[in-house]
């Protein structure tokens, strides 16, 4: 009998670290379970840089407003592109791509969430690193001059954490975030009052953007821009994680209180602390605001954090890279999420420096490209598709799949995706942020996505719908 239980729990944990579609009686996730992982993933330390950003051009009470409002529409639009689908058929982002840009065109967004969250997991593995160089320096164990060494051992060891605790699957995925989550939504806490009773309320709600441009429109828009452009990079974390729930009713309040608005209460600590001090790096101002001990136990946590944060991304992108079947076949689980986590060991312990100077390109990236996928995919499974997908066409490979079009690439997503990515760099230019005269009515992500959608909407209606002769859906 307990053999038969363990060969039953093992073919689950195949189940859900495949790229098969997660039957409901397998999925083991609660409400709260779904809550810890998205809160662990929702709090990393590129909240502070965000909110560090957003100081440049609104003060505390302008910034409060505009990024709570730009985590909660930001995380709208995510939850309404990826929740539904994943939740009712049980696949993930990759495999619910397929319908959008074909069985081979979905490669596509492979290697966007791949691309993307490799570059999310360096930038939290190499501040895991610098924390803990930042925490022996204060302590007087560590010479300045040995500092690059500690960092890159730091971050390979951090590595190796995640890939232990990555082993264990989804299970092991809920429980470890359950417990980060805790413990740093209460370091949270510790950090906003030690800031506020440091500093000073007062201080903080007088003190003036660091370098605003004057128009208090757009710098409230272009505040209220990054927060939804910021959150818009959780799309390939979502699938992987909401079909592990067996219902839409218990994934809303948990992403949307759990991952989109705790990313931008914690940014506030960012603002503030910009606003105060001058510095949005965490990892310099939390000692210098609470003192040596305070600042240690804070960067501890914030190490603590990342490695949480960087845990769901490597299981989101494993399952999502094993939907390329030579992957699938070859590897085992363990294989893939290293297959993840190599190219992050690589950058962190040789080119970790340029990597941090290229962070405003990274970003430039996510903002660029998400918008546009995320506005066709509400546009294809809501407008055009009503909801329906089909499983057994989803995963038949070759001409006989509906969603092979041409060449197993759909075109109407492609030029829906170009005119998307050409639209936001005229509204908005992410690197040096020069944007046209009515950004500052309309932002740049939602009328993307607007435009993104519309585009998809009508090439499909007039050149897919027509070549399939009746049989689109």
């Amino acid at each position: 009998m307990k053999a038969g239980k363990n060969i039953e729990l093992s073919i689950s944990q195949e189940v859900a670290q495949g790229s098969w579609p997660l039957p409901k009686n397998k999925r083991t996730w609660t409400s709260w379970g779904l809550a810890g992982v998205a809160l662990s993933a929702g709090v990393a330390a590129w909240s502070y840089s965000i909110g560090g950003y957003v100081a440049y051009y609104l003060n505390a009470t302008m910034g409060t407003l505009a990024m709570i409002a730009g985590c909660l529409v930001g995380m709208f639009f995510v939850v309404l592109a990826t929740v539904p689908v994943s939740v009712k058929y049980g696949v993930e982002n990759i495999a619910s791509s397929k319908p959008i840009f074909g069985q081979k065109g979905s490669v596509f967004a492979i290697l966007l969430q791949y691309a993307s969250i490799v570059g999310w997991n360096c930038l939290l593995i190499i501040l895991f690193g610098k924390a803990v160089s930042e925490v022996l320096l204060a302590t007087g164990l560590l010479h300045s001059t040995s500092q690059q060494i500690v960092t890159a051992i730091s971050s390979l060891v951090a590595i190796s954490i995640s890939w232990i605790s990555l082993r264990g699957g989804s299970a092991a995925v809920k429980n470890t975030s359950l417990i980060i989550s805790l413990l740093v939504g209460l370091t949270g806490i510790l950090i906003m009052y030690k800031l506020i009773s440091t500093v000073g309320i007062t201080k903080i709600f007088h003190a003036k953007p660091l370098a605003s441009s004057g128009d208090r429109l757009w710098d409230y828009t272009a505040g209220f821009e990054i927060l939804v452009a910021s959150v818009l990079s959780w799309w390939p974390y979502m699938g992987g994680i909401v079909r592990m729930v067996p219902s839409s009713g218990k994934t809303l309040w948990p992403t949307m209180l759990g991952m989109g608005l705790p990313t931008g209460v914690i940014s506030l600590i960012g603002l503030y602390s910009a606003l105060a001090t001058g510095n949005y790096d965490p990892t310099k101002w939390f000692v210098e605001v609470g003192g040596i001990g305070f600042g240690i136990i804070a960067l501890l946590f914030l190490a603590l954090a990342n490695i949480g944060t960087a845990i769901v991304g490597a299981y989101t992108t494993g399952i999502g890279l094993r939907q390329i079947k030579w992957i699938e076949k070859k590897t085992s689980w363990n294989q893939t999420t290293l297959i993840v986590l190599l190219p992050v060991a690589i950058i962190c312990v040789f080119f970790a420096d340029q990597f941090l100077n290229s962070i405003p390109s990274f970003l430039a990236f996510l903002g660029v490209v998400f918008a546009p996928i995320i506005g066709i995919q509400i546009t294809d499974y809501f407008l055009l598709r009503k909801q329906r997908i089909s499983l057994n066409q989803l995963y038949m490979n070759g001409k006989e799949s509906k969603y092979y079009f041409w060449k197993g690439v759909n075109v109407a997503a492609f030029i829906s995706c170009i005119i998307g990515f050409f639209a936001y760099i005229y509204l908005l230019d992410p690197i040096t942020y020069k944007s046209a005269s009515f950004f500052k009515y309309t932002s740049a992500s939602i009328p993307v996505i607007i435009l993104s959608g519309l585009c998809y909407f009508l090439l499909t209606k007039i050149i897919v719908i027509p070549s399939k002769k009746g049989d689109y859906l």
